[in-house]
């Protein structure tokens, strides 16, 4: 792989393309993979392949769901992060801190 890494940069453009694709997608398929495990995780109840299930009620949530459910929390964080910051913003003097830079950067400097 390191010798194929190293003379890639010879290949022509088209090959260069279809390997920057199939890396690309072999990254995107693994990210997909864990994502997908980590939001849809296998109940136990659940078998992974074949068989049947138990017959209890068990609340399923489709994929559409939980991507809005997701984003909603997700907008909601960013939302509280700005408030805050507005807060911070609000409490600084910017006008005693720029004078108070200004002078400080007067006397380094000598003038």
């Amino acid at each position: 792989m390191k010798r194929y890494l190293a003379e890639l940069y010879k290949k022509p453009d088209h090959h260069k393309k279809r390997f920057a694709l199939l890396a690309s997608g072999t990254i995107t398929l693994f990210i997909f993979g864990a994502w997908s495990l980590a939001v849809f995780p296998p109940k136990a109840d659940q078998p992974l392949s074949g068989g049947k299930n138990n017959d209890s009620n068990v609340s399923e949530v489709s994929p559409f769901q939980s991507i809005r459910m997701n984003l909603a929390t997700s907008l909601e964080a960013i939302r509280n992060s700005f408030e805050e910051l507005k807060v911070g913003l609000e409490a600084v003097d910017f006008e005693a801190e720029y004078k108070e830079m200004r002078d400080g950067a007067l006397d380094t400097y000598g003038q």
